[in-house]
């Protein structure tokens, strides 16, 4: 993504386009060309890519300090205080926490910087308000000159990194064990009786001796200079330097340091703002003087941004998703295709054998019930007991200080039946026989599954009822027998409220029958539930 850079000098306002890693395009403006309509249609162009003002300009103040060592908003409070103390006329102010004093209280070591000249800032900003631009920040250019030396691998104890911006100003920034404690920018102002290197050789002099006055030198210690330069300056002024035996040049060839941070094409002058706009351009930089009304745009921006993202992750799970249903689709519809002839096959099959057991006679007696049999029974709807279980579970999992122990179920006729309530072995299928077939010795009561004598012919009857034996027992008993009975006759209750449900009691802990003579039992200690029988009935709706 394209990023856009204004740089602003005393002098102009140079702006760089950085995209693709390198710098796309290039502008200048003068210092009162603010207002201009030039200008204002410049930034509208570029009103949607995120912007970064740079400053780097003679009016910037750094200041070292130290404060008590605090954290969060308490550290904030001080630090606000300080500023507001040393720079009441800007709001373009910062302080950074360098490190902490390594003896005594061990206090923090500040550094406090600003814009001591507001008014050089506000009609650019005023413009960029206007558009809506998405200011990211603004930046001490001096302050994120660290990268350089950091990124070339020149750091040393005492370091001053020189740089030269637009219109030869000099740029001098001295680093303390990688801290920056001091930043001046003077212009060089030509004199017919000194060369330029001279000017700067002695320039670099002056800052050597201001700060040997505040004492940030020992003994023995060198300063070592670190200045970027063209080619064609570099002769000019290390002829001049050779004059200053206490300093220890390093001169950088920016187009050597253009190449090696891959910056392309590489600067054609000394001037700097294009090597250390294309560091910032590659990293994440701190914000310095904007305040939080002045980057809502960027804020915006990139909430926009995010719901963007959102918005495609969830089109993308849904284009996915849609994508996986179809799939499955396609495959169930081949299955169904790769079916249909199997299942044609089949129903024709079906069909003539039904045809040619249809035109059959039935032989015997035995043969006309068991198909009558079948087709009252069996193939209209085979009983089972899926859906009493279920009607059931869902009334008794109201219930949970009751436990079920047994179930007996069986389809009959006869919603007065009662099967046996003991369920552990299976009975024999009895034997389907026609009365008119009864052998000698038979039992003389006709089965319920068969027609009675005098119905002559008669289809079997259908098994309109299923039956259900519940064998339950009230958990937690604790010798409430009144509590008990009231709880199964709530179970009773809500079974009976159910469609097509019939219950009623076999069995319960206490007859309470009017007929029935109660007497007290002293019950084991141990004995913590009550034993019923409940006999339950579904209509099946005369299936």
């Amino acid at each position: 993504m394209a990023k856009h850079f204004l740089y602003l000098t005393n002098d102009k306002l140079t702006t760089l386009v950085w995209g693709g890693g390198s710098i796309v395009e290039r502008n200048v403006f003068s210092a009162s060309e603010a207002d201009s309509i030039e200008f204002g249609e410049y930034i509208a162009q570029h009103a949607a890519s995120p912007t970064y003002f740079v400053t780097d300009l003679i009016e910037e103040d750094f200041r070292t300090d130290t404060v008590p060592h605090l954290r969060g908003n308490d550290r904030d409070a001080v630090l606000g205080r300080k500023l507001a103390q040393l720079y009441r006329a800007s709001n373009f102010r910062h302080a950074i926490v360098q490190d902490r004093e390594e003896e005594g209280r061990r206090d923090d070591r500040v550094l406090y910087h600003a814009i001591t000249n507001p008014d050089l800032l506000t009609p650019w900003l005023a413009v960029l308000e206007k558009a809506e631009v998405p200011l990211e920040g603004i930046y001490s250019s001096a302050v994120l000159s660290a990268g350089l030396p950091k990124e070339l691998g020149l750091f040393f104890t005492h370091t001053l990194l020189v740089t030269i911006v637009p219109d030869f100003g000099l740029r001098q920034t001295y680093f303390q064990n990688k801290q920056i404690k001091f930043s001046r920018l003077t212009p060089i102002i030509y004199d017919e009786g000194q060369s330029v290197g001279s000017l700067i050789a002695a320039e670099i002099s002056r800052t050597w001796q201001y700060l040997d006055s505040l004492r940030y030198f020992a003994g023995g210690d060198t300063l070592e200079v670190c200045m970027l330069v063209h080619a064609r300056d570099h002769a000019m002024i290390a002829e001049a330097a050779r004059s200053f035996p206490l300093l220890k040049y390093r001169f950088l060839d920016i187009e050597e340091v253009a190449a090696k941070i891959k910056l392309k094409p590489g600067p054609v002058s000394s001037h700097a703002e294009e090597v250390l706009v294309h560091l910032y351009a590659q990293s994440s930089i701190e914000n310095h003087f904007a305040e939080k009304e002045q980057t809502r745009y960027a804020a915006f921006r990139k909430a926009k941004i995010a719901l963007y993202g959102v918005t495609a992750g969830l089109l993308a799970i849904g284009a996915a998703g849609a994508g996986f249903n179809l799939y499955q689709a396609a495959a169930v519809s081949a299955e169904i295709d790769k079916r249909e002839p199997q299942l044609r096959q089949l129903k024709t099959e079906y069909q003539a054998i039904a045809k040619e057991i249809s035109g059959q006679a039935a032989a015997t007696d035995t043969v006309r019930d068991s198909s009558s049999f079948f087709r009252a029974q069996m193939r209209p709807q085979p009983a089972a007991p899926g859906v009493f279980l279920k009607e059931l579970a869902s009334v008794w999992s109201k219930y949970p200080g009751m436990q079920l122990l047994q179930v007996v179920w069986m389809p009959h006729h006869d919603r007065d039946f009662t099967p046996p309530s003991q369920a552990a072995a299976p009975r024999a299928a009895q034997s389907i026989r026609s009365e008119a077939k009864a052998i000698q010795g038979a039992p003389a009561t006709p089965s319920p599954l068969v027609a009675a004598p005098n119905e002559g012919d008669a289809s079997l009857p259908g098994n309109k009822f299923e039956i259900l034996i519940v064998e339950g027992s009230v958990e937690r008993f604790k010798g409430d027998y009144r509590a008990a009975l009231d709880s199964i006759d709530r179970l009773l209750g809500e079974l009976n409220k159910t469609p097509n449900l019939k219950a009623s009691a076999i069995t319960l802990p206490v007859d309470t029958r009017s007929g029935a003579l109660l007497r007290a039992v002293q019950l084991p200690q141990e004995t913590d539930r009550l034993l019923f029988t409940l006999k339950i009935v579904r209509d099946r709706g005369g299936v």
